[in-house]
């Protein structure tokens, strides 16, 4: 039990205690009664959590709907300047261009007027790996693992987001693309090839497309103005070496990406838009009618479900862990993986604290003589082979995985969550729907400076 369950069951303990000493033994029976009450609540688990956390936060969302701040219209005929142009978390934020000489296309900035972060993103291409051998493999996952590694050593850096959006289509680009291509003189040969090629390719494809967002945090940075804030994003992102990572980057993120990733992910059927429509400004990459339920979230026509990892894989997992939950399925998918590297002195402090644990665990065994369970020994080995990583100089990252899936139709959400939850079956994960909590998971995909846990 954490220090805050711990209080709640010595409370709940105490007062009928309390009670009979003062009063007698009728008012330690009436107030045994609440007092169990509470110490069940504290201890007891549903899916995984606690059951007053599931409360507390089903009180939270019912107060701000009755507010109605689970509700948002889009400020179409409102007065310009307006004072928010995004629902819900996303309404501090705004989109700032930074020129940079050499480069002819600005690069997007999202910047955070609540919290103080800004965000850059940059486009990948991940090469992928069922085609590489082992040792391309080996090398890959250990040049990610030194890139996480490399953020601890900045104090400014927040946290970084990878996001792979799954977007199916008709199947009708090769089609489109090649009817533009071909010369009106063209051989009859060459357009019989390509016509059969066209009649083969498959009827239903999908989009696989994967962005990596850097947030920082200019109060820890120190930066006097915004406009140098956010060039030590763009300058800091590009320093990053992804490439070794097995992603090739395409390029940085610019206004017109950011605005095109946040509009599409609330609309998908602005999918087909031509990429000229996405040179507006930041209001336009807004929903025009967005509603928060306690299981789903509505917008623009749309319905999707989030769901936030409730508890990782305890065996050892390989480098393909995620692949049936990053393979392509019926419906819009979206996975983020958000990390954030703690500095030397506070990894070290976690970990001997973890190890000390593990350590008064085993002494306590030891007294009422028990016998250890497979998992106590397994959470002590752990504990204690992480805190001699980072003696040796490894860095410690803390990390959380959020899974968004968007429908057409309302009566898809029961097909769409069980694809999901299949997918995350197949990579040992036990994800937890983000009840009362839709709109914040949902965000969480997005290429904005948005960390959950700061909320």
């Amino acid at each position: 039990m954490d220090t805050r369950q711990s209080v709640m069951v010595a409370t709940a303990a105490v007062i009928p205690l309390l009670a009979f000493a003062a009063t007698g033994p009728w008012p330690a029976l009436i107030t045994a009664a609440p007092a169990a009450l509470v110490a069940l609540a504290a201890v007891t688990r549903r899916g995984g959590v606690l059951v007053m956390d599931l409360a507390i936060a089903r009180i939270r969302w019912q107060r701000a709907h009755w507010r109605g701040e689970t509700s948002y219209r889009g400020q179409v005929f409102a007065p310009l300047p307006r004072a928010w142009d995004l629902p819900g978390v996303l309404a501090p934020c705004t989109l700032v261009a930074v020129h940079e000489p050499g480069h002819p296309a600005p690069v997007g900035v999202v910047w955070n007027q609540h919290s103080g972060h800004m965000s850059a993103t940059v486009l990948l291409s991940p090469a992928g790996a069922l085609l590489a051998d082992m040792a391309t493999i080996d090398n890959q996952v250990s040049s990610w693992g030194d890139l996480l590694s490399s953020l601890a050593d900045d104090d400014s850096i927040h946290h970084a987001a990878v996001t792979i959006e799954l977007v199916p289509h008709a199947g009708v680009q090769l089609a489109d693309h090649l009817a533009t291509r071909i010369a009106p003189g063209a051989p009859h040969l060459a357009r019989q090839v390509l016509g059969e090629l066209v009649a083969a390719a498959p009827r239903s494809a999908c989009q696989l497309r994967a962005r990596l967002t850097l947030t920082l945090d200019t109060a820890a940075a120190r930066h006097r103005t915004a406009a140098r804030a956010a060039a030590d994003v763009v300058r800091t992102l590009g320093g990053l070496p992804i490439s070794a990572a097995g992603a090739d980057v395409l390029r940085r993120a610019t206004p017109a990406d950011l605005v095109r990733a946040v509009r599409t992910a609330f609309d998908p059927a602005a999918e087909d838009a031509p990429p000229g429509a996405w040179n507006t400004g930041w209001a336009d990459a807004g929903p025009i009618t967005a509603e928060d339920h306690l299981d789903h979230y509505h917008h623009d026509g749309a319905y999707s479900q989030s769901w936030a990892l409730l508890a990782a894989p305890r065996q050892r997992v390989a480098h393909d862990v995620l692949f049936p939950l990053c393979k392509p399925g019926r419906f819009t998918r979206r996975v983020t993986l958000m990390y954030q590297t703690l500095g030397r002195d506070e990894a070290g402090a976690v970990l001997e604290r973890e190890a000390n644990v593990a350590a008064a665990r085993d002494y306590a065994r030891r007294k009422s003589q028990r016998d250890p369970t497979a998992r106590e020994n397994a959470d002590r080995d752990r504990a204690l082979r992480a805190a001699q990583q980072e003696a040796r100089g490894a860095g410690l990252v803390q990390f959380a995985l959020y899974v968004t899936t968007t429908t057409a139709r309302q009566r898809d959400l029961d097909e769409a969550r069980q694809e999901v939850q299949r997918a995350a079956g197949d990579c040992r994960l036990k994800l937890r729907l983000a009840r009362g909590g839709q709109a914040a998971c949902f965000a969480a995909g997005l290429p904005i400076p948005f960390f959950p846990p700061d909320t």
